[in-house]
């Protein structure tokens, strides 16, 4: 977990300065691949997620490391079977309403 905690800072640190990127907190309702290991994860009543196009938030091999995105999807998959919240950061400067996640961890 320290592993991802720190790639998240890494990202958000060295991201666009004049981006800000945002935490969008919740529990998961849905995740579900497509691709090259690229998925998709929606929230418990998609609040959480509400300003991004159609309340996804999109975890992409074009914007994360093959590793990244490994560790993302375990931590999405053990937070659903677990019911915990999680917190994934996004910069919406940098792609839009799509909601492209830079990474994802487990919030109490």
């Amino acid at each position: 977990m320290n592993k991802i905690f720190t790639l998240i800072c890494l990202l958000v640190v060295g991201s666009n300065a004049a981006s800000e990127p945002t935490w969008y907190r919740g529990e998961i309702n849905r995740i579900w691949t497509y691709g090259q290991g690229d998925f998709i994860v929606t929230f418990v009543g998609n609040t959480g997620l509400s300003d991004c196009r159609h309340n996804y938030a999109y975890f992409t091999s074009a914007d994360l490391h093959p590793e990244m995105l490994k560790s993302s999807l375990s931590v999405a998959l053990s937070a659903y079977h677990t019911g915990e919240t999680v917190g994934i950061v996004i910069d919406k400067d940098l792609n839009d309403d799509a909601c492209h996640a830079a990474g994802i961890d487990l919030r109490k």
